[in-house]
């Protein structure tokens, strides 16, 4: 995988949209405070990233794409699976959930793009993003250390996360068929653009 294409074509289509982008993050953010809504719109944020790569227009409302029942449903399934063992981690002790995050987040790196952009439900796409992480284990832990940099660097001022946050979904997305071998003439397909 090439991190400096990737990069490239992230940012050209990011700065395309970079206010609805933006705003999808405020969205993101602020929405997830009532704890409820942060699964679908994380799920909703990946949708309008999905919608980016493929070249359509995106608006504000896609953020919304995951309130629908079964995207709701499915991208909270998603979550607990993940965040239940890290959550039982830090409880055992801070070291043992630091373990199980990092460990999560190179194994599970794909699964919300991977629901998004193929429209499997929430154990489908933890199995898929299995796979291609043992068989790109390389490629895999390069996307999660830029990930893990980016959003630092993101969160380290406030301001920083409403750029880092669609920017590094947009990216992953794009990522999908680099790590997978596919074609690049292959375009990101989303199950959900027939729905919206």
């Amino acid at each position: 995988m090439e991190i400096e294409t990737l990069l490239k074509n992230t940012w050209n289509i990011f700065q395309k949209d970079l206010v609805t982008y933006i705003i999808g993050a405020l969205i993101t953010i602020f929405g997830s405070i009532i704890l409820i809504t942060s699964a679908p719109l994380a799920y909703g944020l990946a949708h309008m990233a999905a919608k980016g790569t493929r070249g359509e227009k995106i608006e504000v409302t896609d953020v919304f794409a995951g309130f629908k029942l079964d995207k709701f449903i499915q991208s909270w399934l998603l979550f607990l699976i993940i965040m239940i063992p890290i959550f039982i981690g830090f409880l055992l002790l801070v070291i043992p959930g630091i373990i199980i995050s990092i460990a999560f987040a190179i194994i599970f790196l794909y699964a919300l793009p991977l629901m998004v952009v193929n429209g499997t439900g929430a154990v489908d796409s933890l199995k898929e993003s299995l796979e291609m992480a043992k068989t790109n284990p390389q490629d895999t832990i390069i996307l999660v250390v830029l990930v893990m940099v980016l959003n630092a660097i993101g969160s380290a001022i406030w301001i920083g996360t409403i750029l880092t946050m669609p920017f590094t979904m947009l990216m992953l997305i794009l990522a999908l068929p680099m790590v997978t071998g596919a074609k690049p003439e292959m375009n990101v397909q989303d199950a959900t653009a027939s729905e919206v």
